[in-house]
């Protein structure tokens, strides 16, 4: 980890070394990932919609407040594990003003958990120099305070950012966040090591956006909406797609209702929206809207454009955004796969085991685990034939092949709330795949995948991955090392959503400094090689819309006796991953390997049979794992059920 150092005291005039400018501060180095301590806060009830009630500042007509949210809540509240004066700060972009007229700065409205000393405010121009410094004339309290100007400002018309600095100590909380990635984020002025200077430094991914505001005057016109950016999913040909629309309103009169034009494949469409609650008057009012974009009869992503044309009844002249619209021949069920990196000899590694098992109970086939154990040679089950999708250290997993994340914890609020976006994205591809042995001795499988491509694609790939389910082995090599066994569940950050984990914790089932699993979803070999290098065949260049594929590849079992004779032939399943060209993965899907007999045992389902770790091991013969069977052929415990 980098070793940051805040500046022991940061004083409220300019220096040299905070010579940035903006467009540098957006993409500068991340903070220390122990910058701020999180801790939940009461969220006050309101309602945002409705004509705001600021806290500790009565606005008069004309003034305004620009920032990151309008809202007087705030989720979370923080500290800075440094000791002095702390400067914290955000961006206010060009964008939230300007178009108004004659706009001044007034004075500052910051957010703090607790009493602590403030030392003042500061207002930069673009080049992040000071332009302007106000100290408090009276303390300021817990909760929302509002410093005035002694003489208004020009705002920097190319944009500005906006601080406090209030006295770190060892036991107070200065900051308050809004939880969402907001435009203006959270900056922290500190020591950089790694360019030798202090530098305003981005926790904007850690901590969302710190509670400031920038409290104005101004003239607005009564009606000014505009779209600044559009989520769009893809839709079937010929039925109505949905889209999110984000707005923006600088309007001096509240706005009830909206005209817009929505244009695809040349035709426009128009409609009018009125609102159950208006959006409040004043300035950088942001609001979101879900629209329905009527499909074209074919398949092709088309150019869209949306554009406001009235507000309040009012003629307005608004800028068009433009959006891509996906157009599938038809939608398919999507596949999220989430691969980690683990192994017996990592202490942390329960921890992701925990997660990993959750996501095979709680999402029921929709997500496939890959557990791949190449953290250590000395593991039984290492892998060596396999492609790094990013991974750094253990416990991690990556999801899709886009996001890196800890494989419990996710992106903070869960692997389950993380894994549910990536399921969110609509497929371009439709898949299924079948695999059955080749060979009498069952070394070998060959698996063959069906694939229909729903929108245009290019460079396509297609990785196969072979896994097993409940490995379990009787040597030391097999216990896994576990750190948790001297920690409680709430030290080790156990949820009661995933209550696996707090076995491992002290006094818990799997309380041991070290402990015998069964193992799932371990992979054993792939069609990648221990380059990384994908052996499959590839696909075509370019694919059009509702083009169908036939793709195979044979996988060949490991050579290992100490693995193999842990491995049960008929828990053994195949994982297809379809990637994009980006190597993202675009849906994927799974199986049961079969054998080439067919089925070679069945018996009548006289009682649920349980795996070594107590709980259902059943299978459809696709591979997806049920939770509660009803009637049918299963694979259960290892064995063909007939139910």
């Amino acid at each position: 980890m980098k070793k940051i150092l805040l500046l022991a005291t940061i004083l409220l005039t300019a220096t040299a070394g905070m010579a940035q400018k903006l467009i540098d501060l957006a993409q500068s180095p991340d903070a220390d990932n122990y910058l701020i301590t999180s801790k939940p806060a009461a969220i006050k009830a309101s309602n945002s919609l409705k004509a705001p009630e600021h806290e500790g500042i009565t606005l008069q007509p004309g003034q305004y407040l620009i920032g990151n949210s309008q809202s007087d809540e705030y989720y979370n509240y923080g500290s800075c594990p440094y000791m002095g004066d702390v400067l914290v700060g955000s961006i206010i972009y060009k964008d939230s003003y300007e178009k108004l007229k004659n706009v001044r700065a007034i004075g500052i409205r910051f957010c703090i958990p607790q009493t602590v000393t403030i030392k003042g405010v500061t207002l930069f121009n673009s080049d992040i120099e000071s332009q302007y410094v106000q100290r408090p004339k009276t303390p300021c309290a817990k909760g929302w305070n509002y410093i005035p100007f002694d003489e208004p400002q020009t705002i920097d018309p190319e944009g500005c950012l906006i601080a406090y600095t209030y006295v770190q100590t060892a036991s107070n909380y200065g900051i308050c966040n809004w939880p969402d990635m907001a435009s203006g984020g959270f900056y922290v002025y500190a020591y950089n090591s790694d360019r030798g200077q202090y530098t305003w430094l981005n926790a904007s991914n850690q901590a969302g956006a710190v509670c400031i505001q920038l409290v104005v005057e101004a003239e607005l016109p009564d009606y000014e909406v505009n779209a600044t950016d559009v989520e769009s999913t893809p839709a079937a040909v010929g039925t109505e797609g949905r889209a999110i629309v984000y707005l923006q309103s600088n309007s001096q009169k509240e706005v009830a209702d909206i005209d817009y034009d929505i244009t695809i494949d040349s035709k426009t469409y128009s409609t009018h929206r009125k609102f159950s609650e208006p959006v409040p008057a004043g300035i950088d009012q942001k609001f979101g809207l879900e629209v329905a974009v009527p499909i074209p009869e074919k398949a092709a992503a088309y150019k869209t454009t949306f554009q406001v044309t009235k507000a309040g009844g009012e003629a307005v002249t608004s800028a068009p955004i433009t959006f891509t619209q996906d157009a599938f021949t038809r939608m398919a069920p999507r596949h999220t796969v989430v691969e980690e990196f683990t192994g017996t000899t990592c202490g942390n590694c329960p921890r992701g085991y925990a997660g990993m098992e959750y996501l095979k109970e709680a999402y029921d086939g929709r997500a496939y685990v890959i557990a791949v154990h190449n953290y250590a040679q000395a593991d039984p089950m290492y892998c060596a034939r396999y492609n790094n999708p990013g991974w750094a250290g253990a416990p991690t997993c990556c999801v899709d092949r886009q996001l890196t994340t800890d494989p419990y914890f996710g992106s903070g609020y869960g692997i389950g709330a993380t894994v549910d976006e990536y399921l969110a994205v609509a497929p371009r591809v439709d898949l299924s795949v079948s695999a059955s042995f080749t060979d009498e001795k069952q070394t070998k499988v060959k698996a063959t995948t069906n694939l229909e491509f729903l929108g245009a694609a290019k460079n396509y790939t297609v990785a196969y991955v072979l896994t097993a389910d409940s490995l379990r082995g009787t040597t030391s090599a097999w216990r896994q090392d576990n750190y948790y066994a001297s920690k409680t569940t709430a030290e080790a950050g156990a949820s009661n959503m995933m209550p696996l984990f707090a076995l491992f914790c002290k006094g818990g089932e799997w309380g041991q400094s070290k402990v015998l699993l069964t193992y799932n979803d371990v992979a054993l070999t792939s069609s990648w090689s221990t380059s990384g290098s994908n052996q499959a065949t590839k696909l075509t260049s370019t694919i059009a819309a509702g083009k169908t594929l036939t793709h195979s590849y044979t996988l060949t079992l490991p050579t290992s006796s100490t693995l193999m004779n842990a491995v049960k032939k008929n828990l053994l399943f195949v994982t297809v991953l379809v990637l994009d060209g980006d190597g993202h993965v675009a849906n994927a899907a799974r199986c049961h390997v079969e054998e080439p007999e067919g089925i070679s045992e069945v018996t009548t389902d006289n009682g649920l049979q349980t795996t070594d770790n107590g709980r259902q091991a059943t299978y459809d013969l696709t591979g997806r794992k049920l939770n509660s069977p009803a009637h049918g052929l299963f694979i259960q415990n290892g064995r063909k059920v007939l139910k």
